[in-house]
C-alpha cells in the first residue's frame, strides 16, 4: 500500500497537537493513522522522535511561510496584515494545541525546545523590524513584537478552554492596527 507522505504528517500533526509530545503513543498514531507499528517504522524508522521532528518541520514550514509576509513589499501595516492572514487558524485546528505548546512541554522540551527558541527569536525579530521600519525605537518595537506573540498564544489558549473563538478573531483583526499605535 502506497502511503501519502503529506496526508500521514497530517495525520501525525493531529495526534502530536491534539495529545502533545508525552501524551502522543504509536498506538494513538496508528489509530489515527490506519498503519501498523511495522508500517510506521517503515516510514519513520527513527520512530516517535523522527515523526515529531518531521511534523514540526512541516509546522516550521507553514510558520516561516507566514514569516515571509513581514519582509514582502509594502507598508507596515499591510505586511502585519498579511502576516496574520496567513496564519489565521483553519477552524478544525482550533483545539488542538499550539506548536510551541506540544514542542515545549515534557519530554518534547529537551529534545526540541532549542527549535522552539529559535522560531520564537525569529517571529520576536521579524516583527520588531517592521515596527521599526514604521519608526518606533528597537527597544519599544521589541516589547510590542513580544506583547503581540503573547497575546496571540494566551487568546489562543483562553479561546480554547472557553471554546468560544470569537476573541481570538477580533484579535487576529485587531492586531496589525494596534501594533501600529503611535503611543509607546
Amino acid at each position: 500500500m502506497a502511503v501519502d507522505r503529506a496526508a500521514l504528517i497530517a495525520q501525525l500533526r493531529r495526534v502530536f497537537h491534539t495529545y502533545g509530545y508525552d501524551g502522543t503513543t504509536l498506538s494513538r498514531i496508528s489509530a489515527e493513522t490506519g498503519l501498523g507499528k511495522g508500517s510506521l517504522y517503515l516510514q519513520f524508522p527513527g520512530g516517535k522522535d523522527e515523526m515529531a521532528a518531521v511534523v514540526l518541520s512541516a509546522e516550521g514550514d507553514y510558520f516561516y511561510h507566514g514569516l515571509q509576509a513581514l519582509q514582502e513589499a509594502g507598508t507596515p501595516l499591510e505586511r502585519l496584515q498579511g502576516f496574520i492572514q496567513r496564519l489565521r487558524l483553519d477552524p478544525a485546528r482550533r483545539q488542538e494545541a499550539s506548536t510551541l505548546d506540544v514542542y515545549t512541554m515534557g519530554e518534547a522540551r529537551e529534545r526540541f525546545g532549542h527549535h522552539m527558541g529559535e522560531a520564537s527569536r525569529r517571529w520576536i525579530a521579524a516583527l520588531q523590524t517592521v515596527l521599526q521600519d514604521e519608526g518606533f525605537s528597537a527597544e519599544c518595537a521589541r516589547q510590542r513584537a513580544v506583547d503581540a506573540i503573547s497575546r496571540i498564544e494566551g487568546t489562543r489558549l483562553l479561546c480554547r478552554c472557553l471554546d468560544d473563538w470569537q476573541m481570538y478573531e477580533q484579535l487576529m483583526d485587531d492586531l496589525p492596527g494596534q501594533l501600529l499605535q503611535p503611543v509607546c
